[in-house]
């Protein structure tokens, strides 16, 4: 699989109006999102003073992209990346480790605001 994960963190930016960042959804045919960005933005819109706004907002969104769940593979990557973390002694949130499984286990590019990615070994960062 070729193309870019957005990160959640970049989708937030996008949705707070950041121009620079309007022409990365020009593409949509190589644009993923993980599920567990779903989740994020979803407790985020729960958190926020405009839930119903912004969960509308968000679930279009969604909606658009291509999605990707986790599974076997995704799962296996997970384990490594993990264990490779922590081996580091430097931890990073869970969520993350999902998302970099993911980006793993697809061979795509991460496109994050995120530095703590750069902690992954073999991960493809963009960072914006």
């Amino acid at each position: 699989m070729n193309g870019k994960l957005i990160d959640t963190n970049v989708i937030i930016r996008f949705f707070k109006g950041e121009t620079e960042l309007f022409s990365l959804f020009d593409d949509l045919e190589n644009l993923y999102i993980s599920s567990i960005s779903v989740g994020e933005l979803m407790y985020g819109a729960e958190l926020s003073a405009k839930k119903e706004f912004n969960r509308d907002n968000y679930f279009c969104f969604c909606e658009q992209m291509k999605v990707l769940y986790p599974d076997l593979e995704i799962s296996k990557n997970y384990g490594k990346v993990k264990a490779a973390i922590k081996a580091k002694g430097k931890p990073i949130p869970e969520n993350d480790i999902w998302i970099a499984a993911t980006c793993l286990a697809a061979d795509l590019t991460l496109v994050t605001a995120d530095s703590d990615f750069s902690l992954i070994d073999g991960l493809s960062v963009e960072t914006m």
